[in-house]
């Protein structure tokens, strides 16, 4: 399962919409907050792979990369703006910022390749920005699904884990604008 949080979490610092916060919170959900932790690392980690894949993608072609940006689900050209200018005026705390309100780490890395920020720094500040969420979330699931697989059947957690995110994903891209 840490396979699919890695190939999860670097996919969606390019072009998924949905957030590597899901197979974190399964695994906390079906293995416990020590695997859901790790899986919180894993995710960080590779994410910033997946940013850096982003950042280079927009440092070689910045109106490519930005085109399919505003082609994805919830992402929209005055997103880009506000978020090209937080990152250019805040950098790793706009980041960090930005994971906490709604808005895609992968504009974050689009506006670093287009500012030629520096691939280490990069690496390092994208795992500062994404860990404290990935961590938060892997603690809540760690904790609650060893007590809710005591209380429920599997099957019925799964379905009410599948409810859960879908909701959360209409409010969100209601919100959003796509």
């Amino acid at each position: 399962m840490l396979l699919l949080v890695a190939c999860w979490a670097f996919a969606e610092a390019l072009l998924l919409f949905i957030v590597a916060d899901v197979p974190i919170s399964a695994m906390g959900l079906r293995h416990g907050r020590k695997r859901a932790l790790w899986a919180a690392l894993v995710a960080a980690t590779f994410a910033a792979l997946g940013g850096l894949a982003m950042l280079l993608w927009a440092a070689g072609d910045p109106a490519g990369s930005r085109a399919v940006l505003e082609s994805l689900p919830g992402i929209s050209p005055a997103l880009v703006n506000q978020a090209s200018a937080a990152w250019h005026e805040g950098g790793t705390m706009a980041m960090l910022l930005g994971s906490f309100s709604g808005v895609p780490y992968k504009i974050y890395a689009h506006a670093a390749g287009i500012e030629s920020a520096g691939m280490a720094g990069f690496f390092i500040a994208s795992i500062i920005a994404r860990l404290p969420r990935f961590l938060l979330v892997a603690a809540v699931f760690g904790t609650l699904g060893p007590a809710l697989r005591r209380r429920f059947p599997m099957p019925l957690l799964w379905v009410l884990f599948g409810i859960g995110w879908s909701a959360f994903y209409t409010f969100y891209f209601l919100a959003m604008g796509g």
